[in-house]
């Protein structure tokens, strides 16, 4: 019997995370994304329409140690007093 593979795809990584699969697939393209290309996911196939899958134990962990940006250095465009 072969082992579980550690690699699943995007619906249950989101699953396991407890936020929405679009959600993932966003925070997977920031410019300050937790995740990083052959850690956290890879593309399975040999086509640019490859599958999407996710390493669950590296991306849970680049998840949970992904730091926000403070609310106090995001520019608000407010008027100046």
């Amino acid at each position: 019997m072969a082992p579980a593979s550690a690699w699943v795809p995007t619906a249950s990584m989101a699953a396991h995370l407890g936020i929405h699969p679009k959600t993932l697939l966003e925070l997977r393209r920031l410019k300050r994304s937790p995740f990083k290309e052959g850690r956290d996911f890879r593309w399975a196939g040999l086509t640019s329409t490859g599958r999407l899958q996710w390493n669950q134990d590296a991306a849970e962990l680049a998840f949970t140690i992904f730091k926000r940006l403070p609310s106090s250095s995001v520019e608000t465009f407010a008027a100046a007093r």
